[in-house]
């Protein structure tokens, strides 16, 4: 009678429309895998596109992260960090953007993110150099452009067409496969004391996960797999696309800095506020022969001050006191450690910047130059040369990212004119670490 019992119960179970429709879920997803692999298959070869939108993602996240530096930056990963020892910088990025789509395109997510100055917090603590208080959000709102890939003929489309359709054939066997051994699993499991019901909902939500953790495995492995096959043959001419990005920084609090304006004043609290906005437009070209290119037009506008922009160097308080600073008493008793000498201010600076990236083909080791033009009351023309460096992981992804720069500052000599041309050169290194789970 038992026996009789849980027969019953298993064949309700199954006829339940929720488990019906769950184990429908299987077929659907094996339709739109090869809805998308019709698409392009029955495109011509004028349209030129050889692998799904999400496989291009993957791709480009790999291309595009060959090139990280600083936040303003594209990265297809969900998180990242990146660090500048020449003004001491690090900053930590989230990404949420959330795919909502088997083949959804990546085409706008929003950052957000932390910046501060962990070199000057470091150097300030065990020294007398005062804190600068750089500590602040950062905001990108990323807009990308669809990517165009040109072949150079039609077999290399038909190649990949061949290909993609060889790995679906594989896809959905092991999809068929997994839904009945399953289903098979389902249907032995047993009462334990369980009522009919209680066993009815568990098998349901038990169903619900299984098919949502299928959908999710094969259409990632659908998309991976053809930008792998892309990847290792290298069937195109070139592939473009373009982002503009808009970026923020926000500071938590204000900056702080104790200035004389001479040795003869009283010395006061300056405070500033160093926000800035930045547009940055890049286009980008990656060709089987010529290797990649990144080209980026930037505006920007902060609110700077006079003793960031003309990086006037602090005294200590014993060199005061010894050159007869006049305000010994009351540095004292505040404890000030160290002060700035010379008139004070804080206005906007406006900048243009323009900048490009290389990398020759199958190369790992790059090329890269920046040329920026402040405007306004701080007028310096800036200069960086670098030689950027990706290195990969097993599966041929970004892993870790290293630019070693040298900087020539004030190029025109706009300001301090009697420093030398070796005072104005610096050596920096950027380094960025990609972690967690692409987006896509």
């Amino acid at each position: 009678m038992s026996g009789l019992f849980r027969t019953l119960s298993i064949a309700l179970l199954l006829t339940w429309p929720g488990y019906r429709l769950q184990a429908q879920q299987s077929a659907q997803l094996i339709a739109e895998l090869d809805s998308i692999h019709r698409r392009i298959l029955n495109t011509s070869c004028a349209n030129q596109q050889v692998i799904s939108n999400r496989a291009m993602n993957l791709y480009l996240s790999d291309r595009v992260g060959s090139y990280l530096a600083d936040y303003k930056n594209l990265s297809f990963y969900k998180n990242y960090v990146t660090f500048n020892t020449r003004d001491g910088v690090f900053s930590l990025n989230h990404n949420f953007f959330q795919a909502t789509g088997v083949d959804e395109p990546v085409r706008s997510f929003l950052v957000v993110g932390v910046k501060a100055n962990v070199m000057n917090a470091l150097a300030s603590t065990f020294t007398d150099k005062p804190f600068r208080n750089e500590l602040g959000a950062t905001l990108k709102k990323a807009w990308i452009g669809k990517p165009k890939t040109t072949i150079n003929n039609c077999r290399e489309k038909n190649l990949m067409d061949t290909k993609r359709s060889s790995i679906l054939n594989l896809l959905k066997r092991e999809i068929e496969n997994k839904e009945a051994d399953f289903i098979k699993s389902i249907d032995s499991l047993k009462q334990e004391g369980l009522s009919d019901s209680t066993l009815a909902h568990i098998k349901a939500e038990l169903s619900q996960n299984f098919y949502a953790g299928l959908r999710d495995e094969f259409s990632r492995r659908f998309a991976s797999l053809q930008y792998l096959e892309l990847a290792e043959t290298a069937r195109y001419k070139q592939i473009t696309t373009h982002w503009t990005t808009l970026n923020a920084y926000l500071p938590f609090i204000l900056q702080r800095y104790t200035v004389a304006s001479s040795f003869a004043q009283v010395a006061e609290t300056k405070k500033n506020y160093p926000f800035e906005l930045s547009l940055i437009h890049t286009r980008f070209w990656e060709s089987k022969k010529r290797g990649r290119l990144f080209l980026s037009f930037e505006g920007r506008i902060v609110l700077n001050n006079s003793i960031q922009s003309f990086s006037r160097e602090t005294i200590s308080y014993s060199q005061y006191t010894s050159l007869g600073g006049l305000d010994t008493l009351t540095l004292k008793q505040r404890a000030i450690r160290s002060l700035y000498i010379g008139d004070y201010a804080s206005f906007l600076t406006p900048g243009a910047k323009i900048s490009f990236v290389y990398y020759p083909a199958e190369s790992h080791i790059g090329l890269s130059s920046s040329l920026e033009q402040n405007m306004g009351t701080y007028r310096a023309l800036n200069w960086t040369i670098g030689i950027p460096v990706v290195l990969i992981d097993k599966a041929g992804a970004p892993s870790a990212n290293f630019e070693f720069q040298l900087n020539y500052s004030d190029v025109t000599r706009s300001f301090l004119p009697g420093r030398k041309t070796s005072d104005r050169l610096s050596i920096g290194l950027t380094i960025a670490v990609p972690f967690s789970k692409i987006i896509y």
